[in-house]
């Protein structure tokens, strides 16, 4: 069976007269803003700053996600990507797609205007709050406006972390991850 659509009618509604912008689901305000004012934010905010704002619009995003889908654990896959990555849609977020690398999962955005310090709260809270599951996320590639984001238990992305910054790259990383060849359980 084929995956249901995302379907963006009144995904946002604006209501002009009071002067408020509501997202479907939810039915919180949200606000517009220019992305160089975002990215201003992000530079001048303490690391932990940006990553609890990152984190609480991917919670939103992926309540909404999860919203549509109804019984997340019975959703397809797909259906679930497509949810959640209409919802980024509409957030402005980019194109959202997942790619497996074995057991690993990785989240790729293209189109993001995004910085990753900020994309990878982001993404990662997207997909705990639509799955329920705690979710990590380490950036292991930003080409650009790209970013490849893996997600996972803090143990996994920690040691993903851990094989870059020591000079691996980020496929590298991951086959380790897949095979366990760090010594411990992937």
């Amino acid at each position: 069976m084929a995956a249901p659509p995302f379907d963006p009618t009144h995904a946002v509604r604006f209501d002009l007269p009071s002067g408020s912008v509501r997202t479907r689901g939810d039915d919180d305000r949200v606000v517009l803003l220019p992305t160089a004012a975002l990215d201003e934010l992000v530079r001048a905010a303490p690391v932990h700053a940006v990553e609890a704002f990152g984190r609480a619009v991917g919670a939103a995003i992926g309540r909404r996600a999860a919203a549509r889908l109804g019984d997340v654990q019975a959703a397809s896959v797909e259906g679930f990507v497509a949810q959640l990555s209409g919802e980024a849609a509409v957030a402005g977020i980019g194109s959202l797609h997942v790619e497996r690398w074995g057991r690993a999962l990785v989240v790729v955005v293209d189109g993001s205007p995004l910085a990753g310090s900020l994309l990878v709260p982001l993404v990662a809270a997207a997909l705990e709050a639509a799955s329920g599951r705690p979710t990590r996320g380490a950036l292991v590639s930003h080409d650009g406006a790209d970013a490849r984001i893996f997600v996972g238990s803090d143990a996994s992305v920690g040691r993903v972390r851990e094989w870059i910054a020591s000079g691996a790259r980020w496929s590298e990383a991951l086959t380790r991850l897949h095979e366990g060849r760090d010594g411990g359980a992937a």
